[in-house]
């Protein structure tokens, strides 16, 4: 036994948000032990609101993902080390982490080859796929594999900043998978002004290189904000489909595809466009949207089954890459949080104490607060 195991702490009650279906979350006590030899004890200090929690906060159910039993949600998570196992030489009592809280086996094919976020046995934190559940980081303190922890860059000094690398990090996936660089002088659109969204479309320009990268929404405010604060380099509001073709369910789409590349002035479409919604009729429109020979990265989690137009994607030979979590990302996003945290902290527009997780989430499901203010991310504190 090493040193740093008699920082371990003993038993203790913790307040936790736990859900029990839908919108009834409440908040308990539970008892959080000594964390074993190769984990580290966290005192969460910030958690971010996703729009998956959300799902799971408003329908009991993500998708194909359904709650099955009372779920403590939260997976946007950072805080400070209070206690180490007996195996852990990694971290000391004191250090700030970002916490990667899915947990492969690190031994199957998926792990072997870096692909662990589709291993078939990972545990991930606040996510019904499979059971039992595995807690999220709406809890005072959690005990956490130390291998997905990550230290934070002393250049972050608003801990806020490091729960947004877990949503960054899926951004940072669909960078990656889409094949985007600098070499393309792209003209990327991006579907969704919502977190993931706005940290997609700044991925974009940060991380591959586009020359040009485009965000829309139907929120006016929304698209402001990307323009104003930096996160695109054009922002076009879309408002609802005057087409009445009703022979043609695809036709407001096709519309609204053709009305962007108009306002965009990209006559044959788009390089790459990520779609961060998962409305159905936005991912049509990304199909209709994308150029010839071009790449649709689908990034948002929306209805499991949708009207697609499989057809354009294929006679146009438009690729369809799905993006699940991340894999291998955390270090990029830490390092662009570091450089570029004045920026990336304007997306935390709220931030609640856990105790008024429910009121956190109420606002989290608004595009705009009681006082009319733009609602982001929601931060929940300790």
């Amino acid at each position: 036994m090493t040193e740093t195991a008699t920082l371990a702490v003993d038993p203790a009650e913790v307040i936790a948000a736990v859900l029990y279906g839908k919108k009834d979350m409440r908040i308990e006590t539970k008892v959080l032990g000594t964390p074993a030899a190769n984990e580290v004890q966290v005192l969460v200090t910030q958690t971010g609101i996703c729009g998956s929690d959300l799902h799971y906060y408003h329908h009991g159910r993500n998708g194909d993902f359904a709650l099955q039993h009372p779920l403590s949600l939260g997976h946007e998570s950072a805080g400070v080390v209070t206690a180490v196992g007996s195996d852990v030489d990694s971290f000391v009592v004191g250090d700030r982490v970002a916490l990667e809280v899915g947990v492969p086996c690190s031994d199957c094919k998926w792990c072997k080859k870096g692909r662990y976020n589709l291993c078939p046995d990972m545990r991930f934190r606040s996510s019904c796929k499979t059971a039992p559940h595995y807690d999220g980081t709406l809890v005072q303190k959690v005990n956490h594999p130390a291998k997905w922890c990550h230290k934070v860059p002393d250049a972050v000094k608003d801990l806020s900043l490091a729960a947004l690398v877990e949503p960054l990090a899926v951004s940072l996936q669909g960078i990656k998978r889409s094949g985007l660089s600098a070499s393309d002088e792209a003209t990327v659109l991006v579907l969704g002004a919502g977190a993931v969204g706005l940290l997609t479309a700044f991925a974009a320009k940060k991380q591959g290189g586009a020359k040009k990268v485009v965000v829309a929404d139907i929120s006016s405010q929304r698209v402001a904000f990307a323009v104003d604060n930096g996160f695109a380099d054009q922002g076009i509001v879309l408002g609802a489909s005057k087409v009445t073709d009703s022979d043609n369910p695809l036709a407001p789409a096709i519309a609204s595809a053709d009305f962007l590349k108009e306002k965009a002035g990209v006559n044959s479409g788009f390089d790459v466009v990520f779609e961060c919604t998962g409305v159905q009729i936005c991912v049509q429109t990304s199909v209709f949207a994308a150029a010839a020979g071009t790449r649709v990265v689908l990034i948002g989690m929306g209805t499991p089954i949708q009207t697609f137009p499989i057809a354009s994607a294929c006679t146009r030979e438009v690729d369809i890459i799905g993006v699940f979590r991340y894999a291998g990302n955390y270090p990029d996003a830490l390092a662009i949080v570091a450089e570029d945290g004045e920026t990336l902290g304007k997306l935390v527009t709220h931030k609640m104490k856990l105790q008024d997780a429910v009121d956190a989430f109420e606002t989290a499901s608004t595009p705009v607060d009681k006082n009319g203010n733009l609602v982001l991310k929601v931060m929940i504190t300790e």
